[in-house]
């Protein structure tokens, strides 16, 4: 069974290998041209892979170009995988491999297609979410009949970091639980209820602007939805545009305007919301590098207004 992978990030990086390692022929990968974009999340390289395990390399920045379906057309795929991919694919494409095209999402289909689901999962409030792998039929999107799925817990304190890593860990489980089903042509398919579906959508780096009128609590929230690898929650300290890395709500005897910093602490300084105070504890000033803890309040000064 002689499988194409498509992928221009980390964990569908994982995914290959440990696709490799039960027993898929991958006969071609395809992926971004370098180099790797430090703006573009979990972007990496496959050039070494695809040497290691003597795949065809694929440079595009269009997986449904003309061109590139007549590269993959000529590696003659009966499976291919899109494991990590900003574009739908299409007719063309999804006819390249008789025996199936497969994606995989980092929701409990039906629930929560679309876009940006790892923010979105942490702004929602979810205790769970989870990842799930599927047949790709037609162009819509994370709508085909379901393979396998691995649910994952979110906690109360989950940072878009921790996050990324638990559900990447999860796509790894289910290629290894299900690849070889797919090989053998044993593995379960069940249709999604349109009925039970949902979607989130698309999220750009703008979307993280912070309103200081909220409150903290959500703020929080906010926050570790949007830390790295992400582009991360900001604001401004006076022209300077200023990443949250990190942050916490906290009670504060003082009180202030909301955006106003109005404590200095040794972990960083203290911000007034629209209701109660959120603590910075990881910062970084265009143009600099990241601070945290006493570095802040070095920088930021009590009576300083964001926003």
């Amino acid at each position: 069974m002689r499988v194409v992978w498509v992928s221009f990030d980390e964990t569908g990086r994982d995914c290959l290998e440990a696709a490799a390692d039960v027993g898929a022929e991958i006969a071609a990968v395809v992926t971004l041209p370098g180099p790797v974009d430090p703006t573009r999340s979990g972007q990496c390289s496959f050039d070494e892979v695809a040497e290691r395990l003597g795949a065809r390399l694929v440079l595009t920045t269009d997986i449904n170009a003309p061109e590139t379906v007549a590269a993959i057309r000529e590696t003659t795929p009966d499976l291919a995988f899109v494991v990590g991919w900003s574009q739908l694919v299409r007719d063309q494409f999804i006819a390249l491999a008789p025996r199936g095209v497969f994606g995989m999402h980092p929701t409990l289909l039906p629930r929560h297609r679309g876009r940006a689901p790892i923010p979105w999962a942490i702004l929602s409030g979810l205790a769970k979410t989870g990842v799930s792998l599927f047949e790709i039929l037609d162009p819509t999107a994370d709508s085909g009949p379901i393979v396998g799925q691995v649910e994952v817990p979110i906690s109360r304190d989950e940072t878009a970091t921790s996050l990324y890593e638990k559900l990447s860990e999860a796509h790894v489980a289910l290629v290894r639980r299900y690849v070889p089903l797919l090989l053998e042509g044993t593995a379960p398919l069940t249709a999604q209820d349109p009925r039970r579906a949902s979607s989130w959508p698309k999220r750009t780096p703008l979307d993280g602007l912070i309103d200081w009128e909220t409150r903290a609590p959500y703020l929080y929230d906010w926050v570790r939805a949007q830390t790295r690898p992400y582009p991360g929650a900001f604001t401004f300290a006076g022209d300077l545009r200023l990443t949250v890395w990190r942050a916490r709500d906290v009670q504060s005897p003082e009180v202030g305007d909301a955006g106003v910093i109005v404590d200095r602490r040794p972990e960083g300084v203290v911000v007034a919301c629209g209701e109660g105070a959120i603590l910075l504890e990881e910062v970084e000033l265009e143009g600099g590098e990241p601070i945290e803890g006493d570095a802040v309040g070095e920088r930021l000064a009590v009576g300083d207004r964001l926003g």
